[in-house]
């Protein structure tokens, strides 16, 4: 059977359809298949194999590439380890911790959702699995974060209440206005890691990592509104500092330069042993490696979906590589800038 090979004026494969995902991780039943499930690459077929089509095995695994463990990201998995090992000794806490970055699309969520699955996952294999327990609670901040309320519904939609009851006119009605007290009785009984500024840090004696942009100075300045100094310096006593807030910071990759050699080839060859196609050769995709550095200006939130779906389009159009074609149909997709001869990025 012969491979089509995409021409100069061809036009593109259809995009991909989206691939259907666990659901969001901030409800219970999700964030357990997350943790919980153990993914395999599917194996590359033969050249006389089926034609792929939109519900092929590979083209699902290439729309979930999965964490790079950047520099940042590495380090982050790490301290936060180790932070949260110092609370559970509860000899030194630091119950608030950031995750900033420089700019957006740099992998704070990622780093935070990781560091979440980790934690779990590292505490279901040591323990064995108890859906009694939960280990770890994932929230978005609500829109409105005006008072304990909001927060509060966001812990119930976690759990899996129905924060709605029908009137008698069938029309949605708030059940309660604070789920706190009723949160923090089934969380406490459940042993639980989550999230809700100091009350429920201390109640239920909780590790919270805050993610955001400019989260560290939020916190920071947060703490000190809380907590005041209390002893005012004079001119015998050096002034106070404000109270410290342990951050992981995730900024945006590097280009590769004399100051930083590896770490975007590092990235870029975790996401090349990643791919399952035909004509692929191992390492190929360092060949790219100015282009799309000028594509995604060094931002993960724009690479990973970038390359999967490069990937994706390469099954469906038989090409079965990770050409300069399909990586630029892949960003006119995605709507991202193809390269630039004159950038000087690089």
């Amino acid at each position: 059977m012969r491979t089509s090979v995409r021409g100069a004026l061809s036009a593109p494969p259809p995009a991909p359809a989206p691939v259907l995902s666990l659901g969001p991780p901030t409800t219970l039943h999700s964030w357990r298949a997350r943790v919980r499930q153990q993914p395999s690459p599917p194996p590359v077929p033969q050249a006389d194999g089926p034609i792929p089509d939109e519900d092929d095995p590979r083209v699902r695994y290439h729309a979930q590439l999965g964490l790079v463990e950047t520099t940042d990201i590495a380090t982050g998995l790490k301290t936060a380890r180790r932070l949260l090992r110092l609370n559970g000794e509860r000899r030194h806490p630091c119950q608030h911790i950031a995750i900033d970055s420089d700019c957006r699309g740099t992998g704070k969520r990622t780093l935070l959702h990781h560091i979440g699955l980790a934690h779990q996952g590292r505490r279901e294999k040591l323990h064995g699995i108890d859906d009694d327990r939960i280990p770890v609670i994932c929230v978005n901040a609500p829109p409105e974060q005006g008072s304990p309320a909001d927060w509060s519904a966001a812990l119930a939609v976690f759990i899996g209440w129905d924060l709605y009851r029908p009137d008698t006119e069938q029309r949605p009605v708030q059940r309660m206005k604070d789920f706190t007290g009723p949160a923090v009785h089934i969380l406490r009984h459940a042993r639980p890691t989550f999230d809700f500024f100091d009350y429920l840090a201390d109640e239920l004696g909780l590790t919270v990592f805050w993610s955001g942009i400019g989260s560290s100075d939020i916190l920071r300045e947060a703490r000190a509104a809380r907590f005041p100094a209390l002893r005012r310096p004079t001119e015998s006593t050096a002034p106070i500092r404000p109270r410290s807030v342990p951050t992981l910071w995730v900024n945006r990759l590097p280009p590769r330069c004399k100051e930083h050699p590896d770490e975007w080839v590092s990235t870029l060859s975790t996401l090349d042993g990643r791919l399952r196609l035909r004509h692929h050769k191992p390492n190929s995709l360092l060949g790219h490696q100015k282009e799309l550095y000028r594509i995604t200006d060094g931002l993960m939130e724009h690479l990973t979906p970038l390359i999967g779906m490069a990937a994706q389009l390469a099954i469906l159009d038989r090409t079965e590589a990770l050409t300069p074609e399909v990586l630029h149909d892949a960003a006119r997709y995605l709507d991202l800038p193809t390269a630039d001869e004159d950038d000087e990025t690089w």
